[in-house]
């Protein structure tokens, strides 16, 4: 499942990455422990709660996909509003957060 996380401007602050092998803490909330599976070029897999996670840059903002797991749309919605949260701040009222996919020729 695919997600996008988009600033009506076109707005993605600064990302601050984190040290060697936590490159991806500047996309996962700070109350999320996760394992960091991969990284290359300011995108990459994060391990949370069992379910795999990848954060990549798209044209309009940030994806978030669910490489591996199951969990319910409760729970996928909570986790973007959070990453929203800890990227843009809890007052940034600009993002908006879509199921993402490929549109049919």
């Amino acid at each position: 499942m695919k997600f996008g996380l988009v600033d009506r401007q076109g707005y993605v602050p600064d990302l601050n990455y984190g040290a060697s092998g936590q490159e991806l803490a500047c996309f996962v909330p700070p109350d999320y422990p996760f394992t960091q599976v991969s990284y290359q070029n300011g995108e990459g897999e994060v391990l949370v709660d069992g379910h795999t996670w990848r954060f990549i840059f798209t044209q309009e903002g940030i994806g978030v996909e669910l490489m591996a797991g199951i969990v319910t749309l409760k729970e996928a919605d909570k986790f973007l509003h959070d990453i929203k949260s800890h990227i843009w701040g809890s007052s940034h009222q600009q993002v908006q957060i879509f199921i993402s996919g490929v549109a049919p020729d």
